[in-house]
């Protein structure tokens, strides 16, 4: 399961509460309106701490920009992502990757979520892929 950014944290609380003038609600800066993208860490990723992004041949700085929408949440249910295509990068480069964990970013690089893998890291050799499955992401808040 995922975990929110604690910076993400602060938007929204600061967003729902009577942060603004006079006790109204405070305002939202929105997320960069391109693609959400995944990226990829070598480190543990924290609440307040993002990993280590991985490097090498096969694997996109930055991250991989999510191809489709997911399904919204509705009265307060699961988002799970990617929405309709699996994401997967090939080891191309001499040695192992070592991932341990997964980071949710805008386009601009706000980063919303993160979630370290079960059983990380994941060790994946040269010439060899990793994927993450349709549905393979679970976003949530309680």
């Amino acid at each position: 399961m995922a975990a929110i950014d604690q910076a993400m944290v602060s938007k929204i609380m600061n967003t729902i509460s009577p942060t603004g003038a006079a006790g109204i609600p405070g305002t939202w800066t929105a997320l960069g309106a391109s693609a959400m993208k995944v990226k990829l860490t070598s480190t543990a990723s924290s609440a307040s701490a993002s990993g280590t992004e991985i490097t090498g041949t096969g694997y996109t700085a930055g991250g991989t920009a999510l191809a489709n929408a997911v399904t919204a949440s509705s009265a307060g249910s699961n988002i799970t992502v990617p929405a309709t295509t699996a994401l997967s990068w090939t080891n191309g480069t001499g040695g192992a990757w070592s991932i341990q964990s997964f980071e949710l970013t805008d386009s601009a690089a706000l980063r919303v979520w993160f979630g370290n893998f079960t059983g990380a890291p994941v060790s994946v050799a040269a010439g060899n892929t990793f994927q993450i499955a349709v549905a393979g992401i679970t976003l949530s808040m309680s």
